[in-house]
């Protein structure tokens, strides 16, 4: 986490967050919105930040704290304001900023996007009257959503948001103080395990492990985990001491054809902590002589109805299998715990899964904090990268 504290400067964002929040100042002219008001010296006042280092993209909101301190003479309500540069691939429902109020609830801030500067501007609706002598300590909390609950942000991505937090006195432009923090934002990582690197089309199952590694202190909720597969596979997972089948969900618009949420839909993801599948896979014995592919996702916030599949996703490079056509052969056991794609790192786990029924691992992660998604419908911007799943299934 990088950080810069400044005293009694003109904020350009601040000055936008105060006109856009709908304060009782009144901006005039650009020149005016420039006009340094008189410093008074009798007001020192300082922030101190206590920041998340990192959030999870498409993820819940990390608490945080900021202390106001005043080592001056007098003092006079402040507003906490705050700019938040994430760049330009983000839209405007992509960021949230919540003030916890006196009688614990949290309260969503109000705030506006600057597509031209790729900033949110907002501020406290309630001021700030620090003593001199004194601190006062708040709660807030960051989240990187991409989107709300059921309608996730299909195209778009960052890698971090510099969280600027400034005190500015009630009818001023000029901050006493501003300090800026940078946050990393990191993506919730799907990934496939000991896949082998050959199947036989009527013959056995081929057996491997289904990972999603979340490194973040963001909570995830309503999220998927789901493997695309082409049409002549059956799915099934291992759960409650035996092997379970899936229904599968039509996606008509690519060649992986069907989608199987392997840890049912919309459910809860802790913070920290890693989950893996035990996922089994036959092909039918008409599967044509040739290749085949799995490929391993998490959409966040998927939306209602149909086309399936569109929200906010996270996927890894497609795994290729050799189809063959002798039914009674015995699948071949990969060299690699991963894919052969260079985009997302080995992860230390072992190649071959445990046997047994989704297995939680707690603690730090060593997941890869890029998300292999490359294809139409997405911008990339930086290390985290999101797309509509849907959408980009249209490019294969």
């Amino acid at each position: 986490m990088n950080r810069t504290t400044h005293r009694r400067r003109a904020l350009r964002a601040s000055a936008v967050a105060v006109a856009l929040s709908g304060a009782v100042l009144a901006l005039g002219p650009a020149t005016t919105a420039h006009a340094a008001p008189n410093v008074d010296d009798t007001r020192k006042m300082s922030i101190s930040v206590d920041a998340p280092t990192e959030i999870g993209f498409a993820g819940g909101p990390v608490e945080f704290t900021e202390t106001f301190g005043n080592t001056g003479t007098t003092f006079v309500p402040e507003y906490l304001s705050f700019a938040a540069e994430t760049g330009t691939g983000v839209l405007s429902d992509s960021m949230s900023l919540e003030f916890r109020g006196a009688d614990g609830t949290w309260e969503p801030l109000a705030l506006t996007y600057n597509t031209k500067y790729g900033e949110f501007y907002g501020r406290t609706t309630e001021t700030f009257s620090v003593a001199p002598g004194t601190t006062q300590t708040v709660h807030l909390r960051i989240g990187m959503p991409m989107g709300t609950p059921h309608h996730g942000d299909t195209n778009g991505g960052t890698d971090h948001v510099k969280l600027n937090s400034a005190l500015i006195p009630e009818g001023e432009l000029m901050a006493d103080v501003d300090v800026t923090n940078t946050i990393k934002v990191t993506p919730i990582t799907p990934s496939l395990i000991g896949v082998p690197v050959s199947a036989a089309a009527g013959g056995p199952a081929i057996k491997f492990g289904a990972r999603v590694t979340n490194p973040t202190p963001s909570e995830y909720t309503n999220l998927s985990h789901v493997l695309f597969t082409d049409k002549y596979a059956t799915v099934q997972v291992f759960k409650g001491g035996r092997w379970v089948t899936l229904s599968s969900v039509a996606n008509p618009e690519s060649d992986l054809s069907q989608g199987f949420y392997l840890d049912g839909k919309d459910i809860t993801f802790p913070a920290n902590s890693s989950a893996t599948t035990q996922v089994r896979v036959s092909y039918r014995a008409d599967h044509p002589a040739g290749h085949a592919a799995l490929e391993d996702c998490v959409i966040v916030n998927e939306h209602p109805g149909t086309p399936s599949f569109t929200g906010s996703g996270m996927c890894e490079p497609r795994t290729a299998l050799n189809i063959t056509s002798k039914a009674g052969a015995t699948p071949t056991a990969s060299p690699s715990a991963t894919p052969t794609a260079t985009a997302t790192p080995t992860p230390t786990a072992t190649a071959t899964p445990n046997t047994g029924e989704q297995l939680a691992e707690t603690g730090s992660s060593s997941a890869t904090t890029a998300a292999g998604i490359a294809g139409g419908g997405l911008l990339l911007a930086g290390s985290a990268v999101m797309a509509s799943v849907r959408l980009r299934r249209r490019s294969h």
